[in-house]
């Protein structure tokens, strides 16, 4: 049985991956210095390659239930294939998943970014509106209201 298609799939999911990791380190940068235009960007062009690796994917799949191997993993694939393939598959099958986990890496950088900006929004929201006053009565034991504040003057 011979595995070029899927060394030539594997070999085009790696370009991609590694495309899609040098999106991350870009987002990290974006990120970092709060560039919501760039970063929106780069958004898009993670889209379009998730699309890709998605479609791959699929052809990979295909190829793999087409040989009758819809069960096996890319380990039975290696012991399956003769010597000059079986290395190639091994290299790409390792290549695939270094990329695959600084990717992962990266997006949880990214990640914790987020949710730092998002805390330091809350915060500052949390800062600028007023608080509530507590409930208070008067010396005639009756509950005074209290008035609401607006940070902002509406009769301007």
């Amino acid at each position: 049985m011979t595995f070029t298609e899927l060394i030539s799939l594997l070999e085009k999911q790696i370009k991609l991956h590694k495309s899609l990791y040098q999106l991350a380190l870009k987002k990290t940068e974006a990120l970092k210095k709060q560039d919501i235009e760039t970063l929106t960007a780069l958004m898009k062009d993670e889209q379009k390659h998730i699309f890709a690796i998605q479609q791959l994917e699929n052809n990979r799949l295909h190829f793999m239930r087409q040989h009758g191997l819809a069960e096996a993993t890319m380990t039975n694939c290696i012991e399956l294939a003769e010597e000059p393939e079986r290395s190639q598959l091994a290299e790409l099958y390792d290549e695939l998943s270094r990329i695959i986990a600084n990717i992962k890496q990266a997006n949880d950088v990214n990640r914790q970014l987020t949710e730092q900006s998002l805390q330091f929004v809350y915060l500052t929201l949390d800062m600028m509106t007023p608080q509530a006053q507590p409930m208070n009565y008067n010396k005639t034991n009756t509950y005074e209201e209290p008035f609401d504040r607006s940070m902002f003057e509406s009769k301007a």
